[in-house]
């Protein structure tokens, strides 16, 4: 009984260190997105801090690759509703993104399409490329990161390119995202680069 009542606890402890983060509760004005970025040989960070989330999604950025490697993205909120297009490449200063045109964030219509498993629907995965038909087709998965300094996990959901049936094409490219209409943030990306939210800070 010893036994059991002690293995009952580890687990216990177990899944309480691993509790599933909520980023609807976690992500406010203020927070900080940090990312693992992966390109070219080099690894840095990628930090987002959220400076506003209505009527339009507007935040800081810095790449810790390098000095003065920073600015401001704001997006539209036009984008925020129907926007299927990703901005991934970041150049210093202030830059609001068209109408079309989002970065770390999906928009509402590209979110909900998405959830139509097997359905599929055109994302251009960076600015100047060709849409590609992107859709889910996984169970969801979870990925571990720390939230002010402790363990947690996020689920996350995958999107890859697909054919007419709707299964995968074998593209190496691929992103996952937020389970959450009210906060689809990009978790995961790999199209010629792979990037990972590692960390998420509140405070």
């Amino acid at each position: 009984m010893k036994k059991i009542s002690l293995l009952a606890g580890a687990l216990f402890v177990y899944c309480f260190s691993f509790a599933q983060a909520n980023l609807q509760g976690l992500v406010k004005p203020g927070t900080k997105l940090i990312y693992g970025v992966e390109t070219n040989g080099q690894q840095y960070d990628f930090i987002v801090t959220v400076k506003a989330l209505a009527p339009a999604v507007i935040f800081d950025w810095e790449m810790t690759d390098r000095a003065n490697n920073n600015g401001t993205i704001t997006h539209t909120p036009e984008a925020m509703i129907s926007g299927n297009t990703m901005y991934n490449y970041f150049a210093p200063g202030q830059k609001t993104l068209d109408d079309n045109t989002l970065s770390v964030w999906l928009s509402k219509n590209t979110f909900t399409a998405l959830m139509k498993a097997g359905k599929g629907t055109p994302i251009k995965m960076n600015t100047g490329e060709a849409p590609k038909k992107m859709g889910t087709y996984t169970d969801n998965k979870e990925i571990k990161i720390l939230v002010n300094g402790e363990k947690d996990v996020i689920e996350e959901e995958m999107a890859k390119e697909l054919n007419d049936e709707g299964e995968p094409t074998g593209s190496e490219s691929y992103f996952t995202f937020y389970k959450s209409g009210k906060m689809p943030i990009i978790l995961r990306m790999q199209n010629g680069f792979y990037i990972v939210l590692k960390e998420i800070r509140t405070k």
